[in-house]
This record gives C-alpha cells, structure tokens and sequence, in this order.
C-alpha cells in the first residue's frame, strides 16, 4: 500500500502501473501480456461501501434531494437507466419504466445491504 501512488495527484503514474498493475493483470489474465497500453487517465472512483451498489432517489431527510451515485464502477453501464429513473422521480414523483426502489435509501437506513449474487 504504501508503494501506491499519492490518491491526491491525478496524474498518471505509468512506472507504478508497468511495474505493479500490469504484471498482475497479465498473470491474472494470460492474453493481456500480449497487449500493450496505448493511452490512459487517473480519476476518482465512486465507491459504495455499504454494498457496492448505486444509492438513487430521494434523499429521506433532505427535501428536493435526489441522488445517483455510489455505483462502483458501474456507472457507465447504469447511468441511461438511473438518469431516466431519476427524471421520472422528479417530473412525475414516481418511477415509470422500471422501479428502482430496492436501489433507494431505506437499505442504508435499515442496514440491509442489496446482496449481488453474480460479483
């Protein structure tokens, strides 16, 4: 841990990740020693610690909050359906297309962490 780059600088550490990173995913994964990085970025990573899992709609304590976010590394793939749940919850108070509840806030709130069988 201590060999890891500072979390507060942003910039690439490519020696860190040629070193540490690669040698590891290789081993992990055959094929990738017989690819090689052609570009890359350091960002921060949304991470829920409570269950790994996306927190999305209305805040229970704070009127006129709602919230996405928390999806650990999912985002991407989520983000068409957690936008549209969140503007249907804004617009029409209520989910329409799918219902996101079980993604809510009461599962913090009552400490029943959302279990994914398929991670």
């Amino acid at each position: 841990q201590e060999e890891e780059p500072d979390p507060g600088d942003l910039s690439v550490d490519h020696d860190y990740f040629q070193e540490q990173v690669w040698p590891r995913l290789a081993r992990r994964v055959p094929a990738f020693s017989s690819l090689r990085l052609r570009s890359s970025w350091a960002g921060y990573y949304d991470h829920n610690a409570f269950d790994r899992n996306g927190v999305l709609g209305p805040h229970p304590k704070l009127e006129n909050l709602f919230l996405a976010a928390g999806f650990s590394g999912h985002g991407l793939q989520h983000a068409p359906a957690a936008g549209r749940a969140v503007a249907e919850l804004v617009v029409k108070g209520r989910y329409e297309s799918l219902d996101l509840r079980r993604l809510g806030w009461r599962r913090l709130v009552e400490g029943e962490p959302l279990e994914e069988d398929g991670v």
